[in-house]
Parts: structure tokens; C-alpha cells; sequence
């Protein structure tokens, strides 16, 4: 049956299990959440001993695999049998794998709970395997977040850390990190280390822990770009390049495609003028400015700018160093 990573914690939590758990995702945060909460709660450390079994995909076969969920626990309710990296064992990906697995997912050892920890792909869903795997085990598919969920997923982890944080240094995790949830979900505890229960996260700490004391990067060049700040974002492109010349002009590029639907917007809100480029409404005053600073001309000529940019990047037309391109780039936004 298919269920979502969070109701799958939520029984667990509850004590309700059931025998196989297929969790398949691009995203690693929720695979990674459930894997651990199963692997360090079900069991007391002196059960593990005996009842704990970690697989690695590349290692393992199903037969052997199969085998050892079988097997009945030692002095406990039940065994665990937990296979990471999934994805990388060969007999999910063969006839003779799948069948076996699907033999035991229609009669499987109710005392054990068998986990395939399957990271960065997903078995396809409309194949007889993958109908099976619904049908006869919790199958768990977690998506990436879009942009628009990434608050309420802040908000909602930084209360199970006993905290709370305010709109504005939700934006900023936002800003800096994106929606990589593995990475916010680290960097959130290591603020909760230097705070006690029931404190605020703020936005100051926000740029002080996660942000600002990184030397640089590509939300601050934005920034530094946004408000015409010429030796800010030289300097950082001299120091911060590090095979980042292509992400940081795709960032660019969606920055003046937003500057070229403000100058064309009849909208006066703010509140709408945000939606209507998808930003968070807290940061629309720096675009405000920005669009001010920059004409329509020199907009359109700074997308150009940025495509040229882009094809020299990746080899057309061009013989110079990534280094180069970008340091010359940024002088062409900058001056019109």
C-alpha cells in the first residue's frame, strides 16, 4: 500500500508496524529518516545484537537476503533487516531477483521487518514488480519538496527540535539552502546545539550559523548583482568559482528573467507582484529596487549576456577559462 513518509514515521512512533517497507525516492531526507528511526528505536541495544542485520545493496543477493528475514528473532519480538543503498542491488534490477522477492512479499515472516532503502530512483509503477510492490508491502514514495512547501517542512522540523523560528529567518534558510531538506535538516541541528528548549531561531542567527560566515555564495553574488555592488560580486566570483560558473548563471539568468516581468507588470501590490515572479514576498523589495536599477534595455541585454555566457561555458565558441568568462560577464551586467 502506498503511504506517505510521514504517516509511515507517525505509525512507527505508534509501535505499528508491518512486515516490508519499500521506501523509493529522488529525495533522501525522508528514506533516510525512516531507515534511522527503524534502525535505532525498534530495538534495545541488547536485541540488536542478534537481531539487527545491515545489508548494502552491491553486496548482497536476494536469496541471501531472503534467507536471513526468514530467520526468526533471538530473544526478542522481532528482527530487523534493513538493505541501504537499494538501488544498487543487482537482483532488483532481474527476473530471477524480482521473482523471489515477490514469492516472499506474498508470504512474509511476520516477525521480521524487512526495509529497502532505494535512494535516487524509483522502481516504475506501472510494471507487474512495481504493482506487486504496492500491493503487498508500504511502499513509500517521497517526492522533493516545491519551493512553495519548503516553510511549512522549516516550521514543522524546527518544532519536533522543542524551537521555534520567525517568517523572516524561515526565508533566509530558505534563500541560502534551497530544497535540499538532508542539508536544512543538518544545519537546523547544529543550531540547536548552541540553543535551549523553547528558544527562537532568528534571522540573525540564521546569517550568522548558516549563511553569512560561509565566505560566499551564489545567494549573496545575486544580492551584491541586484544591487549593482561591482567589486562585491567581483570578489566573490574570484574566490567562490569552484566549478560553480554554471549554476551561478543559471541563477542570474532567472534573476533578470524576473527583473523583465517586473518592468512589464501593471501590478502594484507587492504581495502580488511576488507571486507573479514566485518569490517569497519578504524578498520582493530588494527585486523592487533592483528593477529600478537596471532599465528594460539593459535587462534584456544582460539575458543576452548570460546566454552567451552560458554557451562559452560549456565549451561553444569559446577558448578561455571558466574564470575569465564569468569575471567578464559580471563587468557586462554591471555597465551597460
Amino acid at each position: 500500500m502506498m503511504q506517505s513518509a510521514q504517516t509511515v514515521l507517525d505509525n512507527l512512533q505508534k509501535s505499528i508496524y508491518v512486515p516490508i517497507y519499500f521506501l523509493q525516492s529522488e529525495e533522501a531526507y525522508y528514506i533516510d529518516a525512516i531507515t534511522q528511526y527503524i534502525e535505532e528505536k525498534l530495538l534495545t541495544p541488547a536485541e540488536k545484537n542478534f537481531n539487527l542485520t545491515i545489508a548494502y545493496g552491491k553486496e548482497c543477493s536476494m536469496a541471501t537476503l531472503l534467507t536471513q528475514a526468514r530467520r526468526f528473532p533471538m530473544a526478542a519480538a522481532l528482527q530487523v533487516v534493513i538493505v541501504k543503498e537499494a538501488q544498487e542491488m543487482a537482483d532488483l534490477k532481474n527476473t530471477a531477483g524480482q521473482q523471489l522477492l515477490l514469492h516472499y512479499l506474498q508470504h512474509p515472516q511476520p516477525t521480521t521487518l524487512l526495509v529497502f532503502a532505494h535512494k535516487y530512483k524509483t522502481i516504475d509503477g506501472r510494471s507487474t514488480f512495481g504493482k506487486a510492490l504496492s500491493k503487498h508491502n508500504v511502499l513509500v514514495t517521497a517526492k522533493k519538496l516545491y519551493d512553495q512547501q519548503l516553510p511549512a517542512f522549516i516550521k514543522s522540523f524546527v518544532q519536533n527540535l522543542e524551537l521555534s523560528i520567525t517568517e523572516k529567518a524561515i526565508c533566509l534558510v530558505e534563500a541560502y539552502i534551497g530544497n535540499d531538506l538532508t542539508r536544512i535538516a543538518s544545519e537546523l541541528h547544529k543550531l540547536r546545539i548552541n540553543l535551549r528548549p523553547g528558544s527562537t531561531i532568528t534571522d540573525n542567527m540564521v546569517e550568522a550559523y548558516i549563511g553569512l560566515h560561509k565566505p560566499f555564495n551564489v545567494f549573496e553574488l545575486q544580492k551584491a548583482i541586484m544591487q549593482k555592488d561591482y567589486p562585491k560580486s567581483y570578489q566573490i566570483i574570484s574566490v567562490s568559482l569552484e566549478h560553480a560558473a554554471l549554476p551561478m548563471v543559471t541563477i542570474l539568468y532567472n534573476l533578470f528573467s524576473k527583473l523583465l516581468v517586473l518592468h512589464q507588470t501593471k501590478e502594484t501590490l507587492p504581495t502580488k507582484i511576488a507571486q507573479q515572479i514566485d518569490i517569497n514576498p519578504y524578498f520582493i523589495q530588494g527585486y523592487l529596487h533592483a528593477v529600478q536599477a537596471y532599465t528594460l534595455h539593459q535587462t534584456m541585454k544582460n539575458i543576452t549576456y548570460l546566454h552567451q555566457a552560458d554557451l562559452q561555458l560549456k565549451g561553444i565558441d569559446s577558448n578561455i577559462s571558466d574564470d575569465q568568462i564569468m569575471k567578464e560577464l559580471i563587468f557586462k551586467l554591471m555597465h551597460p
